[in-house]
């Protein structure tokens, strides 16, 4: 692996680790189908809309319209809990699945190509920069939360 895929790697993990935190907000400003399907790969098990309404910060009504969008263009299923038939499961087809590869894998292309751009060192410093950045990040969130 090249240092700028491992880079890519390390701020994707940052990312992931800290999506409640300083880049949340990048990612819920996307309303649209794709960051439904990155939810649900990211998941990688089915789960219900109402949870998919809360993590995208969307209104139910949103997210049906969004989940009835992909349902035509056959990206995602959805069936009834076998524990509780009146809770729906939404889950990603495999054709849902082969998007959700594809953009990532896309999106990960991008990140390596501008880590080589900027070089190793530059690089490695924007990477401790960055979770510097996400962990006064959380300590300002959390100096919010305990205000309330």
């Amino acid at each position: 692996m090249t240092f700028a895929e491992d880079a890519e790697h390390e701020l994707t993990q940052m990312m992931v680790k800290n999506r409640h935190g300083a880049f949340s907000k990048i990612e819920k400003s996307s309303k649209g189908a794709n960051i439904v399907i990155k939810v649900l790969d990211r998941l990688e098990e089915p789960t219900n809309p109402k949870y998919l309404a809360e993590a995208l910060n969307l209104s139910t009504a949103r997210i049906a319209a969004v989940l009835g969008n992909l349902e035509k263009r056959g990206l995602i299923l959805r069936t009834m809990d076998p524990d509780d038939r009146r809770r729906i499961n939404v889950s990603l087809t495999e054709s849902g699945k082969k998007i959700a590869k594809a953009e990532k894998q896309e999106m990960r292309n991008k990140v390596v190509r501008v880590f080589e751009m900027m070089g190793e060192e530059d690089t490695r410093k924007y990477l401790e920069l960055t979770a510097k950045f996400i962990s006064y990040s959380k300590k300002i969130s959390m100096e919010g939360e305990s205000d309330q």
